[in-house]
Order: C-alpha cells, then sequence, then structure tokens
C-alpha cells in the first residue's frame, strides 16, 4: 500500500497511517466503480443512473405496505386491520387478463365462486355457496349494490367497468357487527380509482369463446379543484347450451363529479345505469328466467374532516317469462292471480348515512354513525298490478 513503517512509529500513529492508505485505495477504485465511494464521506459520490433510480422507486413501491378501510371502515396499515383481509391489486387486474369481477375473486382464497349461466354467478366464503348466495355484501366505494329485495347480486350489471377498479377489497367472515345485514359470510369492496388517477381517455376491446365480446371506454380529467370521470361499455355472450341464441347482451354508462376540499376532503356526486335484453339467468332449482333487467344508481356525498354524510338510491327494474324445466312442466305453473306468466318488478332502495370518526387516543379511533335504509318492492305477483311494499 505505499506505507513505510520504522521502530521509531508509535502503534497510534501506524493506525492512522493505515486507515488513510486504504481511504486511498477506495477513492480511486471509485473511479470505475461508484458503488465503492461510500467509504469516505467528504469524496464527492457520483449520482446514480435514471434507469437505477427507476428501479429504487420500483422496489420501494413493491415494499409499500397495502392501507385498506374494510375491516373498520377507515383507512389503515393491512398489518393493522383486526380481520383477514385480502386485497387484489390495480397490478393483480391488468395482469389476470378477467373480464369480469367474480373471475378475479376465485383467486383469493377461501372464496366460492360458481357460474350457472353465461350471464349469472353465484359468490360465497368457505363452503356457504349455493344457487341465489345471499349472504355477501358487495359494496363499490361503499355504497351497497347487494338487491335486498332478491338477495343476490347481478355481477354483469355493475355499472363500472374493469378499468375503473383500483383494488379490491376482501373480507371473509360474519362482519354484521361493523356493516349490519347481509354481511354473514363476508364483504366485498370494490373501489374505483379517481378522476387524477385516470386522466385521458381509455379505449379497450376484447373477445373470447361462447361469442364473448367486450368493448370499453373512460374519459377522465380534472380542472382546477374539481374531477369528472365518464364511462360506458358493451358485453355480449352466447348461452352455453345453444350457440346461435344470446344470453346476454348488455350496456353500462356511468360517471361521476366531485369536487376536493381542503384536509382531503371531497364532494361527490355520481350516477349510472346498466340493462341486458335478454339476461340468461339467475338459474334456480325448478326454472330460469330470461329477463329484460336494468340497474341504476345515483350518489350525492360529503366527506371532510373525519365525517361522512352520504345519500344513494338503488333501483332494479325486470320484465321476464320464466321457463319452466321440460320434465316439470306438466305438473308445475306460475303465474300471477289473473293467469299471466309474465314477471314485472321494479325494487327500489334508498339509504342514507352519516357517520364520523375521531380519535380520542393515538391508539385508539372510534367510529359513530347512523344509517336509515327505505326499501320498495313492486310486482304484478302482489296482490295487484302495481302495489308498494315498504320493508
Amino acid at each position: 500500500m505505499g506505507i513505510q513503517t520504522t521502530p521509531h512509529i508509535s502503534r497510534k500513529s501506524f493506525c492512522i497511517s493505515m486507515r488513510w492508505g486504504i481511504g486511498v485505495v477506495f477513492a480511486a477504485s471509485s473511479l470505475s466503480d461508484p458503488l465503492s465511494g461510500w467509504a469516505e464521506p467528504s469524496l464527492h459520490v457520483p449520482r446514480t443512473s435514471s434507469s437505477t433510480e427507476q428501479k429504487i422507486h420500483e422496489e420501494a413501491l413493491y415494499l409499500k405496505e397495502e392501507s385498506v378501510s374494510i375491516a373498520s371502515r377507515y383507512e389503515q396499515p393491512i398489518s393493522q386491520a383486526p380481520s383477514d383481509v385480502y386485497v387484489i391489486t390495480d397490478e393483480d387486474i391488468r395482469n389476470s387478463g378477467a373480464l369480469d369481477i367474480p373471475t378475479l375473486l376465485r383467486r383469493v382464497p377461501g372464496m366460492e365462486v360458481m357460474q350457472t349461466t353465461a350471464a349469472d354467478f353465484n359468490v360465497s366464503v368457505r363452503g356457504n355457496n349455493q344457487l341465489r348466495a345471499n349472504k355477501l355484501l358487495v359494496m363499490i366505494d361503499g355504497r351497497s349494490i347487494y338487491i335486498d329485495q332478491s338477495g343476490t347480486v347481478q355481477w354483469k350489471l355493475l355499472p363500472i367497468t374493469m378499468v375503473e377498479v383500483k383494488r379490491i377489497e376482501v373480507l371473509k367472515g360474519p362482519a354484521s357487527a361493523v356493516y349490519g345485514l347481509n354481511a354473514f359470510d363476508g364483504v366485498v369492496n370494490i373501489i374505483t380509482k379517481p378522476p387524477e388517477e385516470m386522466k385521458g381517455t381509455t379505449l379497450q376491446v376484447a373477445g373470447g369463446e361462447v361469442g364473448t365480446l367486450l368493448t370499453t371506454a373512460v374519459h377522465a380529467g380534472t380542472i382546477g379543484n374539481w374531477g369528472y370521470r365518464l364511462s360506458g361499455g358493451h358485453e355480449q355472450a352466447q348461452r352455453w347450451s345453444d350457440r346461435g341464441a344470446t344470453a346476454l347482451n348488455s350496456q353500462r354508462t356511468g360517471g361521476l363529479a366531485e369536487y376536493r376540499l381542503s384536509n382531503n376532503g371531497r364532494i361527490r356526486a355520481e350516477a349510472g345505469v346498466a340493462r341486458s335484453n335478454p339476461y340468461n339467468g339467475p338459474l334456480n332449482e325448478t326454472n330460469t328466467s330470461e329477463p329484460h333487467s336494468s340497474q341504476a344508481h345515483v350518489l350525492l356525498s360529503y366527506e371532510q374532516n373525519g365525517l361522512l354524510v352520504r345519500g344513494w338510491w338503488n333501483g332494479r327494474f325486470t320484465q321476464t317469462t320464466p321457463v319452466i324445466f321440460p320434465p316439470l312442466a306438466p305438473l308445475l305453473a306460475q303465474t300471477d292471480r289473473f293467469g299471466r306468466a309474465d314477471q314485472e318488478s321494479s325494487n327500489s332502495t334508498y339509504d342514507f348515512e352519516t357517520r364520523y370518526t375521531l380519535k380520542p387516543l393515538e391508539a385508539l379511533t372510534v367510529n359513530i354513525g347512523t344509517n336509515f335504509r327505505h326499501i320498495v318492492v313492486s310486482s304484478n305477483y302482489f296482490g295487484n298490478r302495481t302495489p308498494s311494499v315498504p320493508i
């Protein structure tokens, strides 16, 4: 190393000389290897390349802990969630190639997905699946899309497209203490992307077997504190039993506008409608229906400083003629009191919710809220042609 010693040099001076000599060696080698210049802080450290910085940034994002809101109804790191929570991220959705939410849920351990027709799915948890599964609460951005009147979810008529989904949070197991009715098996919360994450126009076309065709268009943007998102799509598929007949021919459209307030607050308004003619399902033990089915919703919400005030309306409208299975046709008839086999129904759900979240202690978070829901059913199968029945 070019260091000379004699018996007259003390041990202390020898050590100082050795550190100096090693520093010279590292400084010289740092000219060819930028990672070796850490030994002497006073020396210049070359800047890493942009590709290296990008890799470091991607690795930091990979190691970042996911936040969830489904377990306690407020944002928290997933490691602190008091329940078993599974998250399907935006990257998972892109890599899956799935065309609908139930197909995505198949990858969640413990979830059971049963598809009975090209248009009808039944989803439940831990061995409790069945036809017309009715014990799983499904929400979009916290708004229930569970059809209270029939206890089902029309998965193929959700008012959002796949490219709008940011993540899906799944809570498996009873959650009625937090969410009330219909959450006996678990909760699925589909969280959509805010307008600032989808600036511009997105177009998507997909196709597959059984005459499957899917088209999607989304446009989003921001103007000052305002943000907006508009989406529309078309989906069709043929029947499994008859490739020449249509099982699903649906159209969906929706939009939202929101105004950003201080302290991460916002005012939000959204509406959407989805319809299918025909809609081959759902299937039950004695017949299958082929209704003209449609769903619509309107939502208004205000959120700031832990306070949430939200009101929404869900509507479902069907016209159908049940088809009895041939072996049972001579023995079974399904008609109204006037002998008509066709069924007409409209279901409306009105919901108003307030919730306030506060932290009296660093380790304690308290949710206080109220909820009111009014459910109305109208059908020609109820007494006369157009009764309304509050539930």
